[in-house]
């Protein structure tokens, strides 16, 4: 049977992207764009009102858009996928390897402003000397979303866009024809920025790295 999830049906679907950040996830942005979907990305007053237990605090949220990534979205799939079923898709981004998307994330943690913290999205402030935490937060959440979807293995897809899985395997899934472009890859930070965070967080790195695990 042929996938009729793609545009026909457009108005009752939600596409959810539940990869954590750093596998991919702003790329799939662009290419669910460029299908035709509205997209949702980060919300970090929804991730603390989902963190605090106000999960109902997505549903307008939800209802106003198309497509979803980022956070707090990889928390809330279960919520998306009760309420509306068969009229959903889910997309695993994955990396390669923990460690590669480990490395992503602490990249990541030395270009974010000092004010600004992961605790909400990872339960840290930065993953400075918390190696085997963020492994474990990663491979629970892959196994986690897999599991869920067990018994239904159709409304989930898993891509890795180092691996070569890209348009077609997106398009498929969702029931669309792969455009022939190549798949975006999309960095929004700017070289100065990043110069003058990382300076900073090579100040802090040292020392919270030195602090005890909690």
């Amino acid at each position: 049977m042929p996938n009729t999830f793609g545009k026909g049906a457009k108005e009752h679907q939600k596409v959810v992207v539940v990869g954590l950040s750093k596998t991919g996830t702003s790329s799939l942005k662009v290419m669910l764009q460029e299908l035709g979907y509205s997209v949702c990305g980060p919300k970090k007053a929804l991730l603390a009102e989902v963190r605090g237990g106000n999960v109902a605090a997505i549903d307008a949220t939800v209802e106003e858009y198309d497509a979803f990534e980022d956070w707090p979205w990889p928390l809330v799939y279960k919520e998306i996928h009760r309420k509306y079923g068969e009229n959903a898709r889910f997309i695993l981004t994955v990396r390669k390897d923990a460690d590669t998307w480990y490395r992503s994330i602490e990249s990541h943690g030395y270009r974010t402003g000092v004010f600004n913290s992961m605790k909400n999205a990872y339960g840290y402030y930065r993953p400075f000397g918390r190696k085997d935490q963020f492994h474990k937060i990663y491979h629970d959440h892959n196994s986690e979303v897999t599991s869920y979807f067990a018994h239904s293995p159709h409304l989930l897809t898993q891509i890795c866009l180092e691996s070569d899985e890209g348009w077609e395997k997106l398009c498929d899934f969702l029931g669309h024809a792969a455009p022939e472009k190549s798949v975006p890859h999309r960095n929004k930070t700017s070289a100065e920025s990043k110069r003058l965070r990382r300076a900073l967080n090579s100040l802090i790195a040292p020392i919270y790295a030195r602090l005890p695990v909690r």
